[in-house]
């Protein structure tokens, strides 16, 4: 049986850092009862984009100021579908920061556009970049910058939120006018990534799939109904105000920085490790090797 102090370096992963889990969230989930689903499904999607609108605003150590401006707001199933939509849209115009998720090349054979700064955007572009930002796990420097190029051009900017909720040190004004939209899904912060839920925040409306699935009322409700219910639960900021001590323990046990995302540190080299593993044996007295490399699928290992 592996304990905490058997734990290594090669216990943590280096190749895809997945994001927290606990038993808790099992817990949860298996306490639900049917008896309490939603008695009228066809109006539920208005509760939660109600309800998820409230926890996003809530939080107080990663906040967005400004979302009340985006007056079109639609479920989605998770930020994926947000990108999905993006780059049906788009096509070879998208471009992304140079280390930015990997979707973004899984979708497009790994030939997405990429840029380091401002001067590889170029009119007829269109800009996603997640900020809280994946690469830094909080702000972007000169990312003002980038939206004044962006405004100054005509590129649309859109914003995913994928580890919103999840971070802390974050605070960012959407209300840029370069900024289109803003996605933040309940994934990472409440370990719902296998029900791909979320939020789409529009400066105008949008014409897509997303929109149609909202208009005529074909969310899903059943994933809709249990994020409210871990909202409900769990409330803000949860992983941080619970164990960020924890946190802070496996960074200094390990020798690593401490990052702004509760499931990633800082190496010695400068790479990122994710930290699942040791911090859920922490909080959960389990091995979860599903954080480790050897977690990982076929795909996951051959991916570039």
């Amino acid at each position: 049986m592996i304990r905490y102090e058997d734990l290594t370096l090669e216990h943590l992963s280096t190749k895809r850092q997945r994001p927290m889990y606990l038993s808790d969230y099992t817990k949860f989930r298996e306490s639900l009862s049917m008896k309490d689903y939603p008695r009228d499904p066809h109006a539920y999607t208005e509760h939660f984009l109600k309800q998820i609108d409230e926890w996003i605003n809530s939080h107080e150590m990663c906040k967005y100021i400004g979302l009340e401006d985006f007056l079109y707001r639609d479920a989605i199933l998770g930020t994926t579908q947000f990108l999905d939509e993006l780059h049906y849209h788009n096509k070879n115009e998208i471009v992304v920061i140079e280390g930015e998720y990997k979707y973004h090349r899984r979708l497009t054979d790994w030939s997405v556009q990429e840029t380091v700064g401002k001067y590889n955007i170029l009119p007829g572009n269109t800009f996603v970049v997640s900020y809280p930002s994946c690469m830094t796990t909080s702000t972007i420097e000169d990312f003002t910058d980038i939206l004044d190029h962006c405004y100054e051009i005509g590129v649309p900017v859109h914003i995913d939120g994928a580890w919103f909720g999840m971070c802390r040190n974050f605070e960012f004004d959407v209300r840029h006018p370069a900024i289109q939209s803003v996605a933040v899904s309940l994934s990472k912060s409440l370990g719902l990534g296998s029900q791909r839920i979320g939020i789409r925040y529009s400066r105008n409306k949008q014409v897509g799939p997303i929109s149609v699935m909202n208009d005529f009322r074909y969310a899903n409700v059943s994933d809709m109904w249990l994020g409210v219910e871990f909202m409900k639960e769990f409330g803000t900021d949860h992983l941080w105000k619970r164990y960020g001590h924890l946190y802070s323990k496996v960074c200094k046990d390990f020798g690593l920085t401490e990052l702004d995302a509760i499931h990633v540190a800082l190496g010695p080299e400068g790479e990122e490790y994710g930290i699942r593993t040791p911090l859920r044996m922490l909080i959960d007295g389990v091995y979860d090797e599903r954080g480790t490399n050897k977690g990982l699928n076929e795909v996951e290992l051959n991916e570039k």
